[in-house]
Order: C-alpha cells, then sequence, then structure tokens
C-alpha cells in the first residue's frame, strides 16, 4: 500500500479513527471507523440546549397562567361594579358601598401585583430565550465542524482507497509483465 505522506497535515478530519477488523473486500486494506473527538462536547451543548427549550416552555406555560389569572381578576373587577350598580339602581346603604370600595381597593392591588408578575415573567421569558439562540447557535457551530470533519475524512478515506486500487492494478500489471518476460524467454 502506499504511504500517505500528508497524513500528519493539519487540514486532517478534527475526529478520531479507530481501527476496526474490518478488511476491505477480503483484501488486507485495513478500514478505520470515524469518531469526533469533541463528540462529548457536543452532546453537553445539546443537553443544554435541551434543558433551556424545557425551561422556556415552562416558563411560556406560567406567562399563559399569569394572564389567565388577570383575566380572572378583571372579570370579577367587572362583575363586581356591574352588581354594584344593580344593587345602587336598587337602593344600597353606604356600609354597603364602603364595602363595594375596599373590594374594589384590593381587587386593583391585586390586578397592579398581577402586572408586576406578568412583567417579570416576560423577562425571565425573554432571557431565556436569548440564552437558548445563544446555546442553539454554539450547538450548530459544533456540528458544522462534525459535518465539515466527515467530509475531510471521507475524502481522505476515499483518496486511500483509490491508492489501494491503483496499487493493486500496478501489482497486477508488473505481475502481467513478468509473466509474459518469463513465458517469451
Amino acid at each position: 500500500m502506499v504511504a500517505n505522506k500528508d497524513a500528519n497535515r493539519c487540514d486532517r478530519p478534527v475526529g478520531k479513527t479507530t481501527g476496526s477488523d474490518f478488511t476491505h473486500a477480503g483484501v488486507g486494506i485495513r478500514i478505520t471507523m470515524y469518531t469526533f473527538n469533541m463528540q462529548t462536547v457536543l452532546d453537553h451543548r445539546q443537553f443544554i440546549e435541551d434543558q433551556l427549550k424545557k425551561d422556556l416552555a415552562e416558563i411560556r406555560q406560567q406567562v399563559m397562567a399569569a394572564h389567565q389569572q388577570m383575566k380572572l381578576l378583571k372579570r370579577k373587577e367587572m362583575d363586581t361594579r356591574t352588581a354594584l350598580k344593580k344593587e345602587q339602581a336598587e337602593g344600597v346603604s353606604s356600609d354597603q358601598v364602603v364595602a363595594y370600595h375596599a373590594y374594589f381597593k384590593r381587587l386593583s392591588d391585586r390586578i397592579a401585583r398581577q402586572v408586576t408578575v406578568i412583567g417579570e415573567i416576560r423577562d425571565r421569558e425573554s432571557k431565556t430565550q436569548d440564552a437558548l439562540l445563544e446555546a442553539m447557535k454554539k450547538r450548530q457551530i459544533l456540528e458544522k465542524l462534525k459535518d465539515q470533519s466527515l467530509d475531510r475524512y471521507n475524502q481522505m478515506m476515499l483518496k486511500k482507497e483509490m491508492n489501494f486500487i491503483d496499487e493493486v492494478a500496478i501489482n497486477r500489471y508488473v505481475r502481467k509483465t513478468i509473466q509474459k518476460s518469463r513465458g517469451g524467454q
């Protein structure tokens, strides 16, 4: 087999090749299997991305729940105002009006707190979404590096295979030439 002088060049794949017991077409060429040497980093980045996706989904559920709570509070406020108007039309005592206004005040405070809660959850959602986008970019960079490395590996293996085929052809030609020269003597 022809020796590969370029084996130590820097354009070789960013991965490892591990020897295996496979042989090419039953002939003595050894096929090596490709493994990406940064696979653990890629797996870790995928784990981080998956965790951030899960966190983002949970935060979005919290946003929806907070909005539902806000709708409920506003509905209570509207229903109570309607009930107050109805009672005022029928005649209501001043104590009841004071009680209604105290309830409106508490309800208004709860609505204001809910607005603050929604804002805080939205901020967490935004930060988590930014972190997710960053994690996706980092993972995609490694994915591209892995793909490029695999392409270089496949090209290297193709070159080795072609060299092997060339060597076999040369050996056959030499054998035939030697046989012809022996037969001609």
